[in-house]
């Protein structure tokens, strides 16, 4: 077994020439392109992550180690919150920015983990209306009639957003959801007018930075589906630093003695799903799709779900190899 890194821009010539029997992690952008591929299989899972907006509202106490809410912070009020989620098409998003490879996430609980969700949540599906009357009703209003809305006490509102470059969609999608919240009347920039590199916006994020008034995150899941973890008062992950008494006790229950039941197990869960929703400490956006580039040529190579939890692990002495060399596309 031979493994090299393979950058991105040599990924569908070396897929289509058969250079390599397996590519892992390859870039969403090629997908288009070797779907058409005769040389290859395209294996894909459902990713353990999911990415949401996560709103400052608060601050990490070190001294404590826990969140500490502030209701007075800019992002606190959850009509804005949820007029913000309303606005956004994931939908879309997951159409014609990640070629279908990509699905609107209904709630913070992974989608493995069928049993644990309430199928009848489904999340924020667009509604521009529902959003302005969210925002009206909140008291958020365009005084001087310049298409912006004034925050609850008629002063401007500017609203900054921490997001992350990386791939090329990056930018595209910053744009499309910083439109989005303009037809609604927000004003919403780029923290320093740009997209910021992987560690200056954890950094950032993660020292509460008050330039960010809120960010685009991502969280990954393990196979244990407890979010104590990703969501109490004592997790430093909790990056949005909202914290509740409610929320608190609901996470707790999940991971408590009575959760040991099965049929508890998933009441509770739905409790706690329903609990998150209705506060929203952050609003999901898209659940993912992984995908896999395998030659043709390779046999027994096991990608599955239950490969990725407890159990016996894919063992690499399983793989076999039906042709001496890799299979090359028809038409390369």
């Amino acid at each position: 077994i031979e493994m090299e890194i393979l950058p991105p821009s040599q990924q569908v010539a070396a897929i289509k020439s058969g250079k390599y029997d397996i590519v892992f992690s390859p870039e969403l952008n090629i997908f288009p392109e070797i779907e058409k591929l005769d040389n290859i299989n395209i294996l894909t899972r459902t990713a353990m992550a999911f990415s949401y907006l996560g709103f400052h509202v608060g601050k990490w106490d070190a001294e404590k180690n826990e969140v500490v809410t502030d209701p007075n912070s800019k992002m606190y009020d959850i009509n804005l919150r949820k007029a913000m989620a309303y606005a956004i098409d994931n939908d879309s998003i997951a159409k014609q920015f990640f070629h279908g490879l990509a699905m609107r996430a209904p709630s913070p609980i992974a989608p493995v983990f069928t049993k644990l969700r309430n199928p009848e949540v489904e999340g924020f599906k667009i509604d521009l209306e529902k959003a302005k009357k969210l925002l009206d009703d909140a008291g958020y209003k365009d005084v001087d009639g310049d298409g912006i809305r004034e925050d609850k006490e008629g002063k401007p509102l500017k609203i900054n957003l921490a997001m992350m470059s990386g791939s090329e969609i990056q930018e595209p999608l910053s744009q499309y959801y910083i439109q989005q919240w303009k037809s609604i009347g927000l004003n919403v920039e780029l923290v320093d007018g740009r997209l910021l590199d992987f560690n200056n916006f954890y950094d950032r994020v993660e020292a509460d930075d008050p330039a960010i008034d809120f960010c685009l995150a991502g969280i990954g899941f393990s196979s244990d589906p407890q979010q104590v973890s990703l969501f109490g008062k004592t997790a430093g992950f909790n990056i949005s630093r909202y914290t509740s008494d409610t929320l608190d006790a609901a996470l707790s229950a999940t991971v408590s003695p009575e959760a040991m039941d099965d049929q508890k197990r998933i009441e509770l869960y739905k409790n706690y799903e329903r609990i998150f929703m209705d506060e929203l400490p952050v609003v999901p956006q898209l659940n993912k799709y992984e995908f896999l580039p395998v030659n043709k040529r390779v046999k027994i190579f096991d990608w599955t779900e239950s490969r990725r939890g407890f159990g016996t692990e894919f063992d690499w002495s399983q793989l076999e190899l039906t042709a001496p060399e890799p299979i090359v596309d028809s038409k390369n």
